[in-house]
């Protein structure tokens, strides 16, 4: 027993100094090479090149091509292209929402497509290597045509109505505006996750998630237009049914993201969350701008603010988001209602994915 005991004793240590022996060849090789390449140890381990991994957009093949069947993505697409017409009958087209279906619609048919690891919002790619390409690349790119078609059907509903309330050099600033903050959130919940919560799947995302498409703002831009249609019917002293606010009012993000999420399981949650907060955090932003130049009697040349809004000659007013900040429902009730959905949200999500991968063991 003793002899065998010693026998197992010599054999782990062997194993031990063997591991040992391996990992420091490995890293002198990787040393040798990374000199050789002119580049440090990091950027060997996280190419820059990235030149693998997998192309985007998917091919689209269409019904009529090929005798394919018909599948519930073009029912959806289908549906899509009507919610779209029946939007421009009761709306002129504007130009900013146009131009920003359009230049997506352009980048989506570029031949030969993109290489979803060199275009994709990666959050140790843009933190420790400068890549800030790709928070453009990341929202102006989809993965596949029902990709495309579901987030520009989203910038023409919400758009068209927020433009022609802002005018268009405005809309375009919040667009911008929108995007940068849902990237920002998104980055810094990545990198905090990793930080503190170094063993659960969005720390996983700081390293191997590479997220494109306009989701987003599509969402900031869905929550922004939900205030501003509930701030409309308060001063016309119309009281919304619960109806309005879950389809059309500043709740209506949640159905969609619940939906989006049963169609396409693989979407980023944390990008739709971080663009449903963004929508929330400029509705408050744009409250808290309003009162801070009331309270300082804010006047310059012909221009002035009045009850959040500034007013101009034309009568142009951008400052309060279209009359969403003037809505008389903000408080802590509100803040209170959008985070017991997001919750919620994420709690559904989770037993989800559990679900879907118990089902495929």
């Amino acid at each position: 027993m003793a002899a065998d005991d010693a026998l197992w004793g010599s054999l782990s240590r062997a194993a031990i100094e063997a591991g040992r022996a391996v990992r420091g060849a490995a890293e002198e090789a990787a040393k040798d090479l990374s000199g050789a390449l002119g580049c440090d140890q990091q950027r060997l381990r996280w190419p820059t090149g990235l030149l693998g991994g997998p192309t985007i957009p998917q091919t689209y093949t269409a019904p009529w091509e090929a005798g394919r069947r018909l599948t519930w993505q073009d029912g959806y697409m289908a549906s899509c292209a009507l919610s779209v017409a029946r939007s421009l009958q009761q709306q002129e087209l504007s130009t900013a929402t146009v131009g920003l279906v359009a230049a997506q619609a352009a980048l989506h048919m570029r031949p030969g497509g993109y290489r979803l690891l060199q275009v994709g919002l990666n959050t140790h790619r843009v933190l420790h290597h400068g890549e800030y390409r790709r928070l453009l690349t990341g929202v102006m790119l989809h993965a596949d045509m029902t990709h495309l078609v579901s987030n520009c059907t989203s910038v023409v509903l919400e758009g068209l109505p927020l433009e022609r309330r802002l005018g268009s050099p405005a809309f375009l600033a919040l667009v911008a505006s929108t995007s940068l903050t849902s990237q920002g959130l998104y980055l810094l919940s990545t990198r905090l996750a990793v930080r503190f919560l170094p063993n659960s799947s969005l720390a996983n995302d700081y390293y191997l998630s590479f997220v494109v498409g306009f989701s987003g703002i599509a969402l900031a831009l869905r929550v922004v237009g939900g205030y501003m249609r509930e701030a409309d019917l308060a001063a016309a002293q119309v009281a919304p049914s619960e109806e309005f606010v879950l389809t059309a009012g500043r709740l209506a993000a949640w159905p969609s993201l619940l939906m989006s999420h049963a169609l396409f399981p693989n979407a980023s949650l944390t990008g739709h969350l971080c663009g449903i907060a963004t929508g929330v955090l400029h509705v408050y932003a744009a409250r808290v701008v309003g009162w801070l130049a009331r309270r300082l009697g804010l006047r310059r040349g012909r221009r002035r603010i009045e009850g959040g809004r500034l007013a101009a000659a034309g009568g142009h007013a951008w400052l309060d988001l279209g009359g969403a900040a003037r809505h008389p429902g903000l408080g802590w009730q509100d803040v209170g209602s959008q985070v017991m959905l997001g919750t919620g949200t994420c709690l559904a999500a989770r037993w989800a994915a559990r679900a879907r991968s118990g089902s495929s063991a």
